[in-house]
């Protein structure tokens, strides 16, 4: 068996996946560094986009980080003036993060940036052949969520 047999089909797809996912974050972090924004603070601003006051914790979760890497990063975000903090009225222990006016200001700027390296990234594809790669990507996403050992060890609200 040659070195280039070893690795089934499936393997080598799941290194493809990884690839992809590496390279998408470099390009990110790259051209949205000269907005003071990496890839994964970008992530957090289009949540807070979608639905503003998030809780910390949430944020973690979306992203798939730690509760401690969240709270840097959203440091790093409120120092930028990107995002600021309130507690919530309800459960003074829960805080939420909420984007800044100047974050208000800003996020059709970054919207427009975000959508160019998209289009840039998938160019190779039309438009039925990105309806399925989203299919069979989402497909696969949502079977391993099933699978045990899907819940990740030091991730999430772990700490």
């Amino acid at each position: 068996m040659s070195k280039h047999e070893a690795l089934s089909p499936q393997a080598l797809l799941g290194f493809a996946l990884a690839d992809v996912t590496r390279l998408l974050r470099t390009i990110y972090d790259a051209r949205l560094s000269a907005k003071g924004l990496s890839g994964a603070s970008w992530r957090v601003l289009a949540y807070l986009y979608r639905e503003d006051g998030l809780t910390q914790t949430k944020l973690a979760d979306l992203l798939e980080v730690s509760r401690s890497a969240i709270g840097q990063m959203i440091d790093r975000l409120e120092a930028g003036g990107f995002v600021e903090r309130r507690s919530d009225p309800a459960d003074r222990r829960s805080w939420g993060v909420y984007l800044s006016p100047q974050a208000h200001e800003t996020v059709g700027e970054l919207m427009r940036a975000s959508y160019a390296i998209e289009t840039e990234c998938f160019a190779i594809f039309n438009e039925k052949d990105l309806a399925l790669l989203a299919n069979l990507v989402g497909r696969l996403r949502d079977h391993l969520g099933t699978l045990p050992g899907a819940a990740r060890k030091g991730g999430p609200g772990s700490d």
